[in-house]
């Protein structure tokens, strides 16, 4: 009994490590991450595969969580938030067709909780659950800059400057001109500060002056044109109005 317990144990040590990681990873790079003996961990990562939980790239040799992972997780007490802003979604999508994602704040970090894929055959795709640094994310900074300033530089002085690229802030007095910036424009941005060749722009929902979530629109950096880009900051523009003052907009669990 005790050995079925410990496989348990293992299972959820590798289902934690990828879900900390928020990408794909190599049996490597797994490996080092839980500590765990290669072996061990290929033999758990190839049960999870067949079961389901994770989806085995065999041209790169990673390993990433599915969206079934996800779904056992849906009673996650937001899904008035992803119906309350459902609507901008799939109209950022409509016109758009690129990846549109719902995320909220938690601790330092943005957790995705709803997309809409694009259909085009090149794309980038962050799955429900995935957590992403707040500071070099379009959807943490619309949801920062607009934090009360208590709460804004609590979260600041919690925050861990990870360089996700080389185009990540590195310091705290640039994260700060970024929120200022986004604050007085009502738009958030990162140029290829998360993922290497995409580029995302966001607002935030706004419920009783406070951001409980926010949505971006995520383009793969070759699509983007000068005049797409213009085209996207205009439509962030428009509904930033509309998702900031939705006097209706319910979240069970608010930013944290």
């Amino acid at each position: 009994m005790s050995g079925h317990i410990a496989v348990v144990e293992k299972t959820f040590l590798v289902l934690e490590a990828m879900s900390e990681l928020g990408r794909s990873a190599t049996l490597q790079e797994l490996t080092e991450t839980t500590g765990l003996p290669k072996a061990t961990l290929y033999r758990i990562l190839q049960t999870l595969a067949k079961l389901g939980y994770v989806d085995q790239d065999q041209a790169r040799s990673r390993y990433g969580l599915t969206l079934r992972m996800y779904e056992l997780g849906r009673g996650d007490g937001y899904e008035d938030l992803r119906q309350q802003a459902l609507p901008v979604m799939e109209l950022l999508h409509q016109r758009f067709n690129e990846t549109v994602n719902l995320g909220i704040l938690q601790g330092t970090h943005i957790i995705y909780v709803h997309y809409i894929e694009t259909t085009r055959s090149v794309r980038w795709q962050v799955r429900p659950g995935v957590r992403d640094p707040f500071h070099c994310t379009a959807l943490g900074r619309a949801i920062a800059a607009f934090l009360p300033e208590t709460r804004q530089r609590k979260l600041l002085d919690a925050m861990t400057l990870v360089q996700r690229t080389p185009l990540s802030p590195v310091d705290r007095a640039t994260v700060e001109a970024v929120l200022e910036e986004t604050a007085e424009r009502g738009w958030a941005q990162d140029d290829e500060e998360n993922d290497a060749g995409v580029v995302c722009f966001g607002v935030p929902l706004i419920d009783d002056g406070m951001p409980v979530a926010g949505i971006s629109i995520s383009v793969v950096k070759s699509r983007l044109t000068p005049e797409l880009r213009e085209e996207i900051i205009s439509a962030m523009e428009e509904i930033g109005p509309q998702v900031t003052q939705r006097p209706r907009l319910v979240a069970t669990r608010k930013a944290q």
